[in-house]
């Protein structure tokens, strides 16, 4: 009675778990849950680098990547009972981009872009799988990424990313009737899903990280419709709940909500930000019923949502299927490897000798401790100490010799086996040489070099020594460019000063120019004696009769009394009147 209700309680506890949550994502080196947009849970356990990602309602299970792993490459995860399986084992050069799951044939699918092919296994008890998978179809210009399943009408549908042809495909669960059913206004689809109650396609276009499309049609690529348009969004993997689209979106490291029914232009729901990690894959929790109901090709996928616990126990895959001890061995029952001396680590993949010995070769002692032999010019444990460092003084170049031992080349005025210590400095008596002669080039030199005797006076013998000095250190006097400039330039120099003083000359010359004045004679039987007319004649009479100052007329001044060139003109014309009339020439 007890153990009945132990395990009712347990049972209970675990479909809580499952419905207690609405998506899952993977990021880093986790399995993340989320509910009402608030992380749930997250579980991992000697996982590092997590991507695709598949969820099953029928078996409780999610299938997940782990593309850094040791030895396998794709595991599979209880949600009832908490516990990993490898289930494939990973290949050498290998690039898994999407899973899918077929609870009825219980066929595990997943899409290879490296080696352009489909590959499957199946998780029934007893079948026999290739460990590296099943080869389903084998393509030749095609790149399948994305994959998911209809499992009620049995077909598989992938997405072909090369963007000189990008085409979404589907094909029976053993590769045969393979049709293409979208061909056209597709760039890169980078992820696709089966809404098998509405029986509909949903798919993200990715072109060229700029624009993106949330798209749909029906299982057969008719009927399209956007959903979505949008700019600076990278949307990698989608999924479909019973209501709503979910995907991920690596430019803002976010995952997005729209719902399924929404008006055209709608914008989406910003549900999950990530700070570090860049999430990857993304399911969304849902139950058999809401994908079965009213679906009459789904009647036998209805009828296993009945026994969920029982077949979710019922899988037998070995612990360490994938397990693989690269050095080393595996212990028995424990999922655990047992190293060979010299490595460590948890699949025996690290040498000690890795990066040990800084300058240097490595080997392993009899105990598989690493030991370094270092190169020449380092010491140390490592080789990590160079023996020149610091050992030449005052700029000294530093060598070693065959015995380790440094050794140092100085430099200038320094000496000594570090170059510490200055040179002594020789005293040196030396005569003065003779000065030699001036070179004097002339244009008739011909010769390239001149010979000067000169007597050598520190020999004891009396011969003489000969010194040669090349010509071509003696240049011509005229030069062709530059002195005829000076010549012109002398010659306009000195017509310009000759002109100036011509000049000067001629103006100091210059007489004076003579004032001009203009003689107006009265007469006064025509004209009043106070106007001026053209002509004017007076006789003495008529000015005797006038005052003097009001006389008009009057005789030009050099004509009264030349010599007198300083006197007023005034006056001198007053007493040559007076004068006149004291001494007339004709009386009366």
């Amino acid at each position: 009675m007890w153990n009945t209700q132990c395990f009712l309680l347990y049972v209970t506890l675990s479909i809580g778990f499952v419905y207690s949550w609405d998506i899952a994502i993977t990021t880093g080196d986790q399995i993340e849950f989320y509910g009402n947009q608030t992380k749930t849970s997250n579980d991992g356990a000697r996982f590092r680098d997590l991507t695709a990602l598949a969820y099953d309602a029928v078996y409780n299970m999610l299938l997940f990547v782990d593309r850094q792993n040791d030895n396998a490459s794709i595991f599979s995860y209880n949600l009832a009972t908490k516990k990993y399986h490898p289930l494939v084992r990973r290949r050498s050069y290998e690039n898994i981009q999407g899973l899918a799951f077929d609870p009825i044939t219980s066929k595990l699918f997943w899409t290879d872009t490296n080696e352009k092919s489909i590959f499957w296994i199946s998780l029934k008890p007893g079948s026999k799988n290739d460990i590296y998978g099943n080869l389903l179809i084998k393509m030749d210009d095609e790149i399948p990424r994305a994959i998911a399943v209809d499992s009620c009408r049995g077909y598989i549908y992938w997405t072909n990313t090369n963007i000189t042809k990008p085409t979404i495909e589907r094909a029976r669960f053993d590769g045969t009737e393979r049709t293409v059913i979208v061909n056209t206004d597709i760039y890169m689809l980078v992820s696709i899903a089966v809404d098998q109650n509405t029986k509909k396609l949903y798919w993200a276009d990715d072109r060229e990280g700029i624009h993106y499309s949330i798209e749909s049609s029906d299982l057969d690529g008719n009927d399209r419709k956007k959903l979505l348009v949008g700019t600076y969004h990278m949307p990698n993997s989608i999924t479909v709940s019973k209501d709503s689209i979910y995907w991920v979106d690596w430019g803002y490291k976010s995952v997005w909500k729209l719902p399924k029914n929404s008006p055209p232009n709608a914008e989406p729901e910003e549900l999950i930000t990530f700070s570090n990690e860049v999430p990857f894959g993304i399911v969304a929790n849902y139950q058999i019923a809401d994908q079965t109901a009213g679906v009459p090709e789904c009647r036998d996928l209805s009828r296993m949502s009945q026994n969920r616990s029982m077949i979710s126990d019922s899988f037998n895959i070995p612990r360490d299927l994938g397990l693989f001890c690269l050095h080393g061995t595996k212990t028995d029952g424990k999922l655990a490897c047992k190293c060979s001396p010299g490595y460590i680590g948890e699949r025996c993949e690290i040498s000690v000798c890795h990066n040990f010995c800084l300058h240097g070769d490595c080997n392993l002692t009899p105990t598989g401790q690493p030991e370094c032999k270092c190169k020449a010019g380092f010491t140390g444990a490592r080789c990590e100490i160079n023996v020149c460092d610091g050992y030449c003084l005052n700029n000294g170049d530093c060598s070693v010799g065959s015995e380790q031992k440094p050794t140092c080349t100085c430099h200038g005025e320094y000496e000594g086996d570090r170059c510490e210590t200055h040179k002594i400095k020789p005293v040196v008596t030396t005569t003065p040489a003779l000065p030699l002669e001036q070179c004097n080039c002339t244009k008739e030199l011909t010769k390239s070099s001149l010979l000067i005797k000169q007597k050598s006076e520190n020999t004891s013998t009396s011969a003489d020594e000969d010194i040669y000095i090349d010509s071509s250190n003696c240049s011509d006097n005229w030069d062709p460019i530059r002195d005829p400039i000076i010549m012109v330039l002398g010659t306009m120099a000195g017509l310009l000063f000759v002109a100036c003083a011509v000049f000067l000359t001629k103006i100091l010359q210059l007489k004076r120019r003579p004032r001009i004045k203009k003689r107006i004679i009265v007469n006064k039987n025509v004209t009043p004696l106070t106007a001026r007319p053209d002509q004017c004649e007076i006789t003495i009479e008529n000015c005797c009769n006038m005052n003097i100052c009001e006389t008009p007329c009057f005789e030009p001044r050099n004509t009264i009394r030349p010599t007198l060139l300083d006197a007023k003109p005034g006056k001198e014309e007053k007493r040559n009147l007076i004068a006149n009339m004291e001494n007339p020439d004709d009386p009366y």
